[in-house]
C-alpha cells in the first residue's frame, strides 16, 4: 500500500518516483492549499509548447486489484474543452483507465477508458466539481480484459460502477497524477492520497489488512451530534478500503461533550444494541478503539446517548475481509452484546479476579481462539487498573484499563480465551470496582497460517519507557514488534495497549508504522498528569517497528503490551 499526506516536503515518498516536468510545467509541494496537515502536492501546467507535469507511483508485478483514493483540489482550469486528470491507471506505456474534470461549463466529472484497439470511450459521471473546492475521489479498478470492474465514488458517493468494461489488460503496473500536455492546463492541489495494489480476492474471509491512520470522521468540520442522536459515515469504498467488507477497525475520539454520556457504535442499519463503545463526562477528551461490523450501505452509526450534544472523530486504522471465516485467526463480528455486568451480581473485590464465559455464549462458538470486547469500569472505590488474560492462566505483568476513583473508563480488549471458554479480569486497586464486557467479535480457533489472519499472544510487555527515559514534548519513539517476542518478520499489523503515564501536560499520541510519515490522527488522549490506557492496531513500518509520537508541550511516559499480531 501506498500513502502519502506530503507532510514530509517531498512528492517522491511512499512510493512515488520522482516527478516528470517539462517546459513552463511543475510539480511541488505546497502549503497554499491542503485538504489536512500542513502541505500538499500541487501540479502547475499551462499552455505553452511542451508543458508538462506529473508523478507516479510504480505498482508491485502482478497487481490486478487497485484501489486510489485521494483528495483534489482544481483552482485554475485551462482550456475548455480539454481536461484536468485526477488518477489515471497505466499498464506499461499505455493509460487505459483514467477520470478527469472537464475544462469549462461547470466542470464536469468523466471516465475515460481505452478500448482493446485503442478506441477511447467517455462516460459522463452526472457531477460538476466547481473550481477552489476540495473534492474526495476514489476508484477501484480490477483490470481482466473484456470484463474489467471499475468503480468511481466521488465525495463517498458512488457515481459509477460495472464488471463489464471492456479493456485489453489483466495488470495495473503504474498510477499517475497529474499532466501528460499543455492540454491538460490547469492548477490541481492533490492531498492524503492512499494507493492499494495486490492481486483480486488474495485475502480470505474474516483476514484484516491494516492502513495507514485515516481520519473518515470529523463533526468539528460540520456540526455536533445532538444529544440522544446518531450520525453515520462510510467506511466501504473510501480510502482504499473494498467496497465490501466484514467489520472496521476505527480509534473513536469524543471531544467538547456537553453532558455525561456514552457512545455506542453498529453497523449502520441495524439496530442500536444495548452496549457502549465510549463513555464521557462534561467537557472531556475520550479515545476509545471500536471494532464493528459495516452496514450494507457500506457505513458505520455512532449514537450519542447524552443530554448534550458531543463532537465525535474517528481515525479508521484497518478492516476485516467479507464473506464467512473459516480459517484459523480469521475474525467474526457480531452485533454488541453484553457479557457481563457485575451491576447485576456484585461488585469485584479489592486485588481479586472475576471470570466470565465466552465461548458458547450469544452466539459464540464453544471453541476460539480469542475474543474482541469493550471493557468498562465503573462505581470504582479506588484508583487502581485492569488485567484481561485466558481463565486458568498465569495473570501477566500488563493492564487493559487504568482508572482513578469514581471514575467510568472503557478500553477495547483482546485476550485469548481460556480451555474453559472463559476470559478472567484482575481488579490490582485496594477498591471495589464494577465491571461491564460488551463483546464485539471472535477469532476462529486453529493455528494462524495464512495473510491477515491473528495470532493472539501474551499480553506481553514491549515498551515501558519508564525503564529507559521519558517521550520529550513533541517527539517520537520508535519499538520492534516484528522480529521480536515471537512476533514473526514480515508481520502485517499489530495490536497491543497503549498506556500514557505521568504527562506533563495535555497532548496525544499518534501510533503509525515506522518511516511512515506522522498522520492526522489520534490514538490516545490525555490531560497532565493522567493515566490513560487505549487499545491499538496499527501496521507495521518495513522495519518491523512501530513509533509512537508524543503530540504534547511535556514529556511522558509510554507503556505497550502486545495482544497479538497480524500474519504476513
Amino acid at each position: 500500500m501506498i500513502a502519502t499526506n506530503f507532510e514530509a516536503g517531498s512528492l517522491t515518498t511512499a512510493g512515488f518516483a520522482a516527478p516528470f516536468t517539462a517546459g513552463t510545467g511543475t510539480a511541488d509541494v505546497s502549503s497554499a492549499e491542503q485538504h489536512s496537515g500542513r502541505c500538499s502536492a500541487h501540479v502547475h501546467v499551462t499552455t505553452d509548447a511542451g508543458s508538462v507535469a506529473n508523478f507516479s507511483a510504480p505498482l508491485p508485478a502482478g497487481s490486478n486489484e487497485v484501489y486510489a483514493d485521494g483528495w483534489f483540489n482544481v483552482t485554475k482550469e485551462g482550456v475548455a474543452g480539454n481536461n484536468v486528470p485526477y488518477f489515471r491507471f497505466f499498464n506499461g506505456t499505455t493509460r487505459f483507465v483514467d477520470v478527469y474534470r472537464s475544462n469549462g461549463g461547470a466542470g464536469p466529472l468523466w471516465l475515460r477508458v481505452a478500448a482493446p484497439n485503442g478506441t477511447l470511450g467517455y462516460t459522463p459521471m452526472n457531477v460538476n466539481v466547481p473550481l477552489g473546492t476540495w473534492h474526495h475521489v476514489v476508484m477501484h479498478v480490477i483490470p481482466n480484459g473484456a470484463s474489467t470492474t471499475v468503480e468511481v465514488w466521488f465525495d463517498n458517493k458512488l457515481v459509477y460502477s460495472s464488471k463489464q468494461v471492456v479493456t485489453g489488460f489483466n495488470a495495473v503496473t503504474k498510477m499517475q497524477l497529474g499532466a501528460e500536455h499543455r492540454r491538460q492546463a490547469g492548477d490541481s492541489y492533490i492531498d492524503d492520497v492512499v494507493i492499494k495494489a495486490g492481486k483480486a480476492g488474495g485475502q480470505l474471509p474474516g483476514t484484516f489488512n491494516p492502513i495507514a491512520p485515516t481520519r473518515v470522521l470529523d463533526t468539528r468540520n460540520s456540526s455536533a451530534v445532538r444529544a440522544n442522536s446518531a450520525v453515520s459515515f462510510q467506511v466501504a469504498g473510501v480510502n482504499g478500503i473494498p467496497a465490501k467488507v466484514a467489520a472496521v477497525v476505527f480509534n473513536l475520539t469524543v471531544t467538547q461533550p456537553r453532558s455525561i454520556g456514552f457512545v455506542t457504535a453498529y453497523a449502520s442499519g441495524t439496530a442500536r444494541p444495548n452496549a457502549s463503545n465510549l463513555n464521557f463526562s462534561t467537557g472531556q477528551t475520550v479515545p476509545n478503539l471500536v471494532t464493528v461490523p459495516v452496514g450494507s450501505d457500506g457505513k458505520v452509526t455512532l449514537f450519542n446517548s447524552s443530554s448534550g450534544s458531543s463532537q465525535l472523530i474517528a481515525d479508521v486504522t484497518g478492516y476485516y475481509v467479507t464473506g464467512t471465516p473459516s480459517t484459523a485467526g480469521s475474525f467474526k463480528g457480531i452485533a454488541p452484546a453484553r457479557l457481563l455486568d457485575t451491576r447485576n451480581s456484585k461488585a469485584v473485590g479489592a486485588n481479586s479476579p472475576v471470570s466470565f464465559q465466552v465461548a458458547g455464549a450469544n452466539g459464540i462458538p464453544a471453541s476460539v481462539a480469542a475474543v474482541v470486547f469493550n471493557l468498562t469500569v465503573t462505581q470504582a472505590k479506588s484508583l487502581g487498573f485492569v488485567t484481561a488474560y485466558a481463565s486458568g492462566s498465569a495473570r501477566p505483568n500488563a493492564s487493559n484499563l487504568n482508572f482513578s476513583a469514581g471514575q467510568t473508563v472503557p478500553n477495547l480488549v483482546t485476550v485469548p480465551v481460556g480451555s474453559d471458554g472463559k476470559v478472567t479480569l484482575f481488579n490490582s486497586s485496594p477498591g471495589t470496582s464494577q465491571l461491564i464486557a460488551d463483546v464485539a467479535g471472535y477469532y476462529l480457533p486453529g493455528t494462524p497460517t495464512v495473510t491477515g489472519a491473528f495470532k493472539a499472544v501474551g499480553p506481553t510487555r514491549i515498551l515501558d519507557t519508564r525503564n529507559t527515559k521519558t517521550v520529550a514534548a513533541n517527539s517520537a519513539v520508535s519499538f520492534q514488534v516484528a522480529g521480536a517476542n515471537g512476533v514473526p518478520t514480515g508481520a502485517l499489523g499489530a495490536v497491543f495497549n497503549l498506556t500514557v503515564t505521568s504527562p506533563k501536560s495535555f497532548g496525544f499520541i499518534t501510533a503509525y508504522p515506522s518511516g511512515s510519515g506522522l498522520p492526522n490522527a489520534s490514538n490516545l488522549n490525555f490531560a497532565t498528569g493522567q493515566t490513560v490506557p487505549n487499545l491499538v492496531s496499527v501496521p507495521l513500518g518495513s522495519d518491523g517497528k512501530v513509533t509512537l509520537s508524543n503530540q504534547s508541550k511535556g514529556a511522558a511516559q509510554l507503556i505497550a503490551d502486545l495482544a497479538g499480531y497480524f500474519l504476513p
